[in-house]
């Protein structure tokens, strides 16, 4: 398959960075997800307010993990941290979604070969870094959401937003892959899903 060989370490949570290293793991790729003692949100559903484990058969978790391995880490434990510095030693790109500006210098140090992705409602820069957000309030943000013939913004069932990240996040690690082999060094993507959004749009 076109992608085996590349190890993909996936720090993601919810969508679109799961997403972006499925497909990787469609094609080859081998792809471990780190995720929390607690396991990823989209392992869990609310009922009557509470949180409710299905033993990851959820179809949205399932959908998006595909074909990953899958490890538990506490990553504010030293031990795990010791864990995640040797895999990123092995890795030939890192995927993750934590708050902008954590982690990237520090991994890239351990390995100048590493591909690092950022994928965030808003990227790495700008005024609207820190504000958390997922896919209805990023097509909000970027004018996307569909409206009602009287003008009223609805949240569309798609989720384009975290799709057009996956999408543009993917293009952007294969990208840095192929220039990998000559150059014998990683690089360092930004994936903002409002950009992502903006860019789709014709005018």
């Amino acid at each position: 398959m076109k992608l085996d060989g590349v190890k993909v370490l996936d720090l993601t949570q919810f969508m679109p960075g799961s997403v972006l290293t499925a497909i990787m793991a469609d094609h080859g790729a081998e792809v471990i997800k780190v995720e929390s003692p607690t396991g990823d949100p989209t392992r869990y559903h609310e009922h009557r307010g509470q949180r409710e484990p299905d033993s990851g058969t959820l179809s949205f978790f399932a959908g998006c993990n595909r074909g990953k391995s899958s490890l538990s880490l506490d990553l504010k434990k030293p031990a795990a941290l010791a864990i995640i510095r040797q895999l990123v030693e092995q890795a030939d790109v890192l995927v993750e979604s934590f708050r902008p500006g954590v982690g990237s210098q520090a991994m890239r140090a351990l390995n100048p070969r590493l591909i690092y992705c950022s994928v965030s409602a808003f990227g790495e820069t700008g005024p609207l870094r820190d504000l958390p957000a997922h896919d209805s309030v990023v097509q909000a943000y970027s004018g996307s959401l569909p409206r009602t013939k009287d003008g009223i913004p609805i949240t569309d069932c798609l989720p384009v937003a975290a799709l057009a990240g996956a999408l543009n996040g993917l293009v952007a690690v294969l990208m840095a892959l192929l220039g990998a082999r000559s150059t014998g060094r990683g690089e360092r993507i930004d994936i903002s899903m409002r950009d992502c959004l903006l860019s789709a749009q014709p005018s």
